[in-house]
């Protein structure tokens, strides 16, 4: 087979993003030396005496803009809502960008759990370039070093930084290792590579089941010659 990489697109901030031919299905590909990991939508993500996966400081809280990570207790708007029943109850409710619409937003469960859903998050300003995506669209991660890949979706959107923000099982995934936050360990280290599918989400986009996720996702990576092709890939952007 041919190499797929049709064309370089353009930059995004150091990172070169290529077009690739999926047959009628478009997607493009990106390596990216960056990672940074995200407890978003994580029922236990954030807790007022920083007990969560992450750092309590990472949501925003207290000095920051919180709100894009955390629910507002609707009694008292200036404090993020936390959980009052479960096992959970006392942390912060943690939001990402997708969600379930048929849950109300104070709902813990309506969000994607970072923690059990591979998921990639991407940037405002590189969302609002047409042809990027949106939430919802799916993703697949491969890391040349591990030879290990992640059957993802594009979950939230972030701050205006480089490409490489993952949830927590997607770095997981990736490195064939529990991420631990707190101390780093287990994180993935060297480039990742991104195949994001635009224009792919379901509807609703979610939720969805993680066998089915990586249903679709290999679906979607059959006309590229599926998950084998990964590496060759890779390495063509390198």
């Amino acid at each position: 087979m041919s190499i797929l990489v049709v064309d370089r697109w353009m930059d995004f901030k150091g990172t070169s993003i290529h077009t690739l031919d999926a047959g009628t299905q478009q997607a493009y590909a990106y390596l990216s030396p960056h990672i940074s990991i995200t407890a978003d939508g994580a029922p236990d993500a954030y807790h007022p005496q920083n007990l969560g996966l992450a750092n309590i400081r990472l949501s925003g809280w207290p000095d920051g803009d919180w709100r894009s990570a955390l629910v507002a207790d609707p009694k008292r708007p200036g404090r993020p809502l936390e959980q009052s029943r479960g096992r959970n109850a006392g942390y912060y409710i943690s939001m990402t960008a997708l969600s379930d619409p048929e849950r109300p937003r104070t709902d813990p469960l309506a969000y994607v759990d970072a923690a059990r859903i591979p998921y990639l998050t991407l940037p405002s300003t590189f969302l609002e370039i047409n042809g990027t995506g949106e939430l919802g669209d799916f993703v697949v991660a491969y890391h040349p070093r591990t030879r290990r890949c992640s059957y993802g979706v594009v979950g939230d959107i972030g701050w205006d930084k480089p490409l490489g923000e993952v949830s927590i099982r997607m770095a997981s995934d990736l490195s064939g290792q529990t991420v631990n936050l707190a101390s780093g360990k287990g994180a993935p280290s060297g480039e990742t590579l991104y195949l994001v599918f635009p224009r792919s989400r379901l509807s609703p986009a979610w939720p969805m089941a993680p066998a089915a996720i990586r249903a679709r996702c290999a679906a979607l990576l059959k006309p590229l010659g599926g998950s084998a092709r990964l590496e060759q890939i890779a390495e063509a952007l390198a």
